[in-house]
């Protein structure tokens, strides 16, 4: 299973343009990962300052997954780019 990460590394929420405050979608639609599809939709909305804010937000992920997403940060961008979880590990 692949997942797409979003960084925005701007100054600006680009889903304020449509009133919305993140991406309302999961990208896997089951219950129990709500709050973890929440996480990941938190890092390409409000704009991301540092890593720190990084690993504040994603509590609760494998420490690899987020130092990866800290590795991708670039201040004054919006990063995108896709991981592959291993099988079973959704």
């Amino acid at each position: 299973m692949e997942l797409r990460v979003v960084i925005n590394g701007t100054g600006v929420n680009p889903w304020h343009a449509l009133g919305l405050t993140q991406n309302p979608f999961p990208q896997i639609a089951k219950a129990e990962l709500m709050g973890a599809m929440n996480q990941l939709n938190r890092l390409g909305a409000e704009p991301i300052k540092s890593m720190d804010q990084i690993r504040e937000i994603l509590i609760g992920w494998s420490a690899q997954f987020v130092e990866l997403c800290c590795k991708q940060y670039k201040p004054g961008e919006i990063v995108r780019f896709t991981v592959t979880l291993p099988k079973g590990c959704v």
